[in-house]
């Protein structure tokens, strides 16, 4: 590799890794100061205290290779094969695949551990932190495919309390796309903490949303909602309908479409969860651990003041004052967080919601097929249109600092975040898909007719395990 390439690759790959920060990586973007239009991205300094990723990549000694479980459609052998090849990419924990092409369920594979002495099952639900936006987005789909909700009426018509310093133009497509500027929370640290508390108080947290200012004129930039997106748009679907998003889905979606998912997951229901293992990560391919080193080095150099500075919009719209400044301490409390039962219980739309891959993969086949589900129209094709397109105004998004094309579903595009790696959701530019912190994503090709999910409880954040997936279900079709 001559030392251009070189330099490009650690580039891309260093602005790559920086996408996924607002979703709780261990590399992350900082994000301009306020008033301050020019992103730069960077690393957390304090990833420099943690294990590093070379060392974290070496498999345990005597370590057994998990079996593969589960199905894969005559000629996608290849994929159970990757999986098998590269299953020390799952650390200490477990992990899900799971695709359907026109439809039909062609791949549905799962291995390793949901905890130290509980094996990964064909149904084992894990957390997904903001892979739970897709979900909490298709609840505002399926209203707005029955009539009920108006993505350019102002979010004021249906929530008038949110009409006010600044936000009176607002509409619903901005919410939904990430536009609207309301990043942040009023007084989360005092009315949050992180055994759960107080993430069940839906009109306290919605009137403090809706008394805030927004951290920049609605509908002119992009900036990614990473804790507040959720309580937005269920509030919405609250004000519409009187019931909130989790509600929603359980009663009017879960059944119908088949979803082993929950928005608000009840006491009962987390028993079989998959235990989080946030950190150190797990392993990462080897064509990503030289491009960690190179980001590592150039990190000492890098202002990071816009994340550990508490008078900054981009603080406290990662919840740093809950979370913590240095990334390994955020990592900790992020699977401290969501292993409480409070906070699982909750309906907290932006980060909490437990699924598997296969309700993942389901979500997305209607905007893969033109809005068909098990040979039924389950939306409008021009509902899906309007879900997977585009939002104005497009350009780097204002947190993570990458062109970001977010849509009215919370879906991004399909950014190749290691260019030594497959595109995380397949060769299609076109793709699209909302990825989690740790790895989790759901995606929708519908050039190809193909939705994939992919989850797994011992975090990693580059998509390594999943693209490698995804590739070899392409190259098999």
């Amino acid at each position: 590799m001559t030392a251009k390439e070189s330099g490009a690759m650690d580039r891309r790959s260093f602005l790559g890794v920086a996408a996924a920060a607002a979703t709780g990586s261990a590399l992350e973007t900082k994000a301009p100061l306020t008033g301050d239009r020019t992103s730069v991205a960077t690393a957390d300094a304090s990833s420099r205290d943690a294990p590093s990723q070379t060392a974290a990549n070496q498999a345990a000694p005597n370590q057994t290779a998990p079996v593969i479980h589960g199905y894969v459609k005559p000629g996608l052998e290849s994929v159970r094969e990757t999986f098998a090849a590269n299953a020390r990419l799952l650390g200490t924990g477990g992990a899900a695949f799971a695709a359907t092409h026109q439809g039909e369920i062609v791949v549905d594979l799962w291995a390793g551990m949901a905890d130290h002495d509980r094996p990964w099952l064909r149904n084992t639900r894990v957390h997904v932190q903001s892979t739970s936006k897709a979900v909490t987005a298709a609840t505002a789909m399926v209203l707005h495919d029955r009539g009920e909700l108006d993505l350019d009426a102002t979010v004021g018509h249906y929530w008038p309390e949110y009409a006010t310093n600044g936000k009176e133009n607002t509409t619903v497509r901005m919410l939904l796309s990430h536009a609207a500027g309301s990043t942040q929370l009023p007084g989360y640290t005092e009315l949050l903490d992180l055994d759960g508390n107080g993430f069940d108080q839906y009109d306290e947290i919605a009137r403090r949303l809706a008394a805030a200012e927004p951290d920049w004129e609605p509908g002119t930039a992009h900036g990614y909602h990473g804790y507040t997106y959720g309580n937005l748009v269920s509030e919405v679907v609250y004000r519409i309908i009187g019931k909130r998003a989790g509600e929603f889905l359980r009663d009017e979606m879960a059944g119908p479409w088949q979803l082993n998912t929950w928005l608000g997951t009840p006491y009962e229901e987390q028993r079989d969860l998959a235990a989080i293992k946030p950190w150190p990560e797990a392993p990462v391919h080897e064509s990503v651990a030289e491009m960690y080193a190179s980001v590592s080095a150039q990190m000492a150099e890098l202002d990071l003041s816009a994340l550990t500075d508490p008078s900054t919009w981009q603080y406290h719209a990662a919840f740093r004052g809950l979370l913590g400044g240095p990334m390994n301490v955020f990592m900790l409390q992020v699977g401290r967080l969501w292993s409480q039962p409070k906070a699982l219980a909750a309906e907290f739309g932006a980060a909490n919601v437990t699924t598997d891959a296969r309700s993942l993969a389901r979500l997305y086949t209607p905007l893969a097929m033109n809005g068909v589900l098990d040979g039924r129209q389950v939306v409008e094709p021009e509902t899906v249109r309007e879900f997977t397109t585009p939002t104005p105004p497009g350009g780097p998004d204002l947190l993570i600092g990458l062109e970001q094309k977010w849509t009215p579903g919370s879906h991004h595009a399909n950014n190749s975040y290691f260019p030594a790696l497959p595109p995380i959701y397949g060769p299609n530019p076109n793709a699209f898909g909302m990825s989690g912190g740790g790895g989790n994503y759901g995606f929708a090709d519908p050039a190809a007719g193909i939705a994939g999910g992919f989850v797994r409880n011992h975090y990693s954040n580059t998509m390594g395990l999943s693209a490698l997936l995804v590739d070899a279900l392409y190259k098999a079709m």
